[in-house]
C-alpha cells in the first residue's frame, strides 16, 4: 500500500508538473522568430527601404509560423511547449535558411543552392526527433531559453530601426507633396471634365534603364542603333542628338523628372543624412507630374520594375510590377524557398525568385499589356520602367530568355549590346502599336534615366572621374512624340527636367519656363546629396567624342 501510494503521489506530481509546463507554455518564440527574419533584412537596408516595404514579408512569415505551429499542435495534439519548440526549429530553420546553411564552411556558400535543402531538412528533422525524447523538464529550459534569445532577436534591429528613424526623422519631412505641388500653382489649377472632342491626348513615358545615346553607343560600345533613330524620326518623333540626363543615376534623374525641377533643396537640407535614399523614393510616389494630370482627368497607370522607387506608386490609379518587389524577392531568397523553388519542375512560379528569370517574366508581359491597353474613357498617363538594357544581362538580342550558364558564356559586355539591340526593337513594337491606324495617336516619350556603367567608374568618386566616364553615364536616349507636330518648346540639348515642362507649356497652355539644361553627379553613395555640376565638362567632351571618329571603340570605356 505505502508503495502504491508514493507512485499515485508521483503521478499527481508529475501531472501537475505536465499541467503548469502546459499552461505556462505560450508559443512566442515561433512568431518572434518570423518577425525577427524580416527585421534582420530591414535593419541593414534602412537607408534605402521604408518600413511599409517590408510588410508583405512580414505578413507572409508570421503566416507562414501559423501555419507551422498549426500543423505541428494538429500532429501532436498539445498546445505545449514541446510544440513551440518543435514550430521554432521549423519556422527558424526556414526563414533563416541562408544564415544557418552559411555556417558550412566545406560546402558552396551560395543562398538558394539544391544541394542545401536536404542538409537543412535532415537537421530540422533530427532536432525535432530529439526535442520528442527529451524531458518535460529540459523541455522547459529550452522553451524559455529559445524565448528570450526571439525576444533579443527581435528587439537588437527592432531599436537599431527606431534609433534610426529617430536620428534621419529629415529623410521623412525632407520631401513634402503637397507643398511641392503648391510652389507651383498651375499643377493643381486645371480642370478634369471634358467631352470628346476637347479630350486630351493619351501620355506614354517610357525609361529604358542605362539606354545610352546612339552616339554613345556606337564609339564606345560597338553597337549601332541609329537604324532605331531613323525609325523614330520616321514616325515624326524629335530625338535629341547625343542627349544626356541631369543626374547619372536613377533615383535622382527620375525625381527631378517628375519634380521638374533639380533637387538644390535635397542638397540644401543640412539634417538629411548623406546615405538616406528615401526621400528620393518618396518623390516617386506622389510627383508633381501625376497630381498635375490627375488634375485633368487622366488615368495613371504605371508599369513598374523589382527597384523600390518604381515598384508601387501609392497615387497610381494601377501598378502593374508583375513580380515581387527588391526587398521582398531578397527576403525570399533568403529562405529555403529559392532551393524549394529550384527542386521542383520550372514554371513561372518556381523560378520568379531568380532575378534573371524574374526579369524574363517581368518584360514581355508588361509590354504586351501596354500594347493591349488601346484607349479608355479617360486618357491615359502611362509610365513603365523598363530594365532593359539594365542588368541582368539574360536576354539575348531577339529577346530570347538566356539560362544562367548561357548569359555567363556570353559575358556582361556583350550582354549589354544584346540587351541594347533588344530594348530597341521593344522602343519600335511599342511605336507602332501605339500609332496604328485607327487610334487617336498618343504622346510618347522614349529615355533612359542613366548611361551604362563605364570600366573603371567605381574607382573614383563620380566628380573626380575623367568627362568621358562621365560623359558615358550620362548619355541617354532622348526622344519625344508630340501629335500636333509642335516641337518649339525642344531644344535641341533639351534634359529630361525640362520634359514635362515642355509637354505641359504645349499641350496645356501653361507657361512653365524652361531651366537650364545642367548636367550633376554626386561623389558616391555616402554623399547622396553633394551635387557638382559637370555640365561644361561632360558637353565639351560629347561633342569631342561625336566630332571624333565614330567608328572607333575605346575598350578602355567598355562597361565592366
Amino acid at each position: 500500500m505505502a508503495n502504491g501510494s508514493e507512485l499515485q503521489s508521483a503521478e499527481r506530481k508529475d501531472g501537475v508538473r505536465q499541467k503548469d509546463l502546459t499552461g505556462a507554455s505560450l508559443p512566442l518564440h515561433p512568431f518572434l522568430f518570423a518577425i525577427a527574419s524580416v527585421l534582420a533584412l530591414l535593419v541593414q537596408n534602412l537607408h534605402q527601404t521604408f518600413i511599409s516595404n517590408a510588410v508583405p514579408a512580414l505578413a507572409g512569415s508570421l503566416a507562414f509560423a501559423l501555419v507551422v505551429y498549426i500543423a505541428v499542435v494538429a500532429v501532436r495534439r498539445r498546445f505545449d511547449a514541446r510544440s513551440a519548440v518543435i514550430a521554432s526549429i521549423w519556422v527558424a530553420g526556414c526563414l533563416f535558411h541562408d544564415g544557418l546553411i552559411g555556417v558550412i564552411k566545406w560546402f558552396d556558400k551560395s543562398y538558394g543552392t539544391v544541394w542545401s535543402l536536404p542538409i537543412a531538412v535532415s537537421v530540422m528533422m533530427a532536432l525535432t526527433v530529439l526535442v520528442i525524447r527529451l524531458p518535460a523538464a529540459h523541455v522547459r529550459a529550452v522553451h524559455l531559453a529559445l524565448t528570450g534569445a526571439a525576444v533579443v532577436m527581435v528587439l537588437v534591429p527592432g531599436a537599431k530601426t527606431a534609433a534610426f528613424e529617430w536620428r534621419n526623422h529629415a529623410a521623412r519631412t525632407a520631401y513634402d507633396a503637397d507643398k511641392a505641388a503648391a510652389q507651383m500653382p498651375e499643377i493643381v489649377e486645371g480642370s478634369n471634365s471634358f467631352d470628346q472632342a476637347s479630350r486630351p491626348p493619351d501620355i506614354y513615358y517610357f525609361i529604358f534603364d542605362r539606354y545610352a545615346s546612339p552616339e554613345t553607343l556606337l564609339r564606345h560600345y560597338g553597337v549601332d542603333v541609329f537604324g532605331t533613330r531613323n525609325f523614330l524620326e520616321q514616325r515624326g518623333f524629335h530625338v535629341v542628338p547625343a542627349a544626356h540626363s541631369n543626374y547619372h543615376r536613377t533615383a535622382y534623374s527620375l525625381a527631378s523628372t517628375f519634380y521638374m525641377d533639380y533637387l538644390d533643396f535635397l542638397a540644401e537640407n543640412d539634417r538629411l543624412a548623406g546615405n538616406d535614399w528615401r526621400p528620393l523614393h518618396a518623390m516617386l510616389g506622389d510627383h508633381r507630374v501625376a497630381r498635375f494630370l490627375k488634375a485633368r482627368g487622366y488615368r495613371f497607370i504605371q508599369f513598374g520594375s523589382w527597384w523600390t522607387g518604381t515598384f508601387h506608386n501609392p497615387v497610381a490609379d494601377e501598378n502593374h510590377p508583375h513580380g515581387f518587389s527588391e526587398f521582398n524577392l531578397l527576403y525570399l531568397r533568403y529562405t529555403i524557398l529559392h532551393p524549394v523553388f529550384q527542386v521542383l519542375p520550372a514554371t513561372r512560379f518556381t523560378r520568379r525568385l531568380d532575378w534573371d528569370n524574374a526579369q524574363c517574366q517581368r518584360v514581355g508581359p508588361q509590354i504586351e499589356q501596354i500594347k493591349n491597353l488601346g484607349e479608355q474613357d479617360q486618357p491615359l498617363f502611362v509610365f513603365a520602367h523598363i530594365l532593359v538594357p539594365h542588368g541582368p544581362y539574360n536576354f539575348s538580342a531577339d529577346g530570347r530568355c538566356l539560362t544562367i550558364e548561357e548569359a555567363e558564356a556570353r559575358g556582361e559586355h556583350q550582354g549589354y549590346i544584346d540587351q541594347v539591340v533588344f530594348a530597341s526593337r521593344i522602343m519600335e513594337e511599342l511605336v507602332t502599336a501605339l500609332q496604328a491606324e485607327g487610334r487617336n495617336p498618343p504622346i510618347i516619350i522614349i529615355q533612359s534615366d542613366e548611361g551604362p556603367f563605364p570600366k573603371g567608374s567605381w574607382r573614383r568618386p563620380w566628380h573626380e572621374s575623367s568627362p568621358k566616364i562621365q560623359m558615358i553615364k550620362t548619355s541617354i536616349i532622348n526622344a519625344y512624340y508630340f501629335p500636333n507636330g509642335d516641337y518649339s518648346q525642344l531644344r535641341e540639348d533639351i534634359t529630361p527636367v525640362n520634359s514635362f515642362r515642355a509637354l505641359f507649356n504645349t499641350y496645356f497652355g501653361t507657361s512653365f519656363p524652361l531651366l537650364r539644361d545642367r548636367i550633376f553627379v554626386s561623389p558616391d553613395e555616402k554623399r547622396l546629396y553633394e551635387f557638382h555640376d559637370v555640365t561644361e565638362a561632360v558637353r565639351a567632351e560629347s561633342r569631342r567624342s561625336v566630332s571624333g571618329n565614330a567608328a572607333s571603340v575605346n575598350p578602355a570605356t567598355l562597361i565592366d
